[in-house]
């Protein structure tokens, strides 16, 4: 690896580091790791149920960009909405508390 290359990861290292002794950081890393993982998951059960955003959306009588946000995670969703979501796509919703 060249030396410039090897300063630039040093210098990211350096800066993530310093980055997540933050105030609040382990916070805000948790939530945004739950919503992706919520996302990931409603983006995964569409497409095993071989459906397009269009087609989901049309049976929750929806729009496309609605599926569209909540599978990216910029949505808050009910979890009447997430249920309604899991039986379009042939599936359960299933929440866990855990400690």
């Amino acid at each position: 690896m060249s030396k410039k290359f090897d300063a630039a990861s040093r210098d990211a290292e350096n800066f993530f580091s310093e980055v997540e002794k933050r105030p609040g950081y382990a916070e805000h890393s948790a939530a945004f790791d739950r919503e992706y993982a919520i996302a990931m998951a409603l983006h995964e059960a569409r497409e095993r149920a071989k459906l397009s955003q269009k087609e989901l959306a049309k049976l929750l009588r929806t729009t496309q960009s609605v599926i569209s946000r909540m599978e990216s995670g910029k949505a808050n969703i009910s979890i009447a909405k997430l249920q309604e979501y899991a039986a379009a796509c042939g599936g359960t919703l299933e929440v866990k508390i855990a400690f």
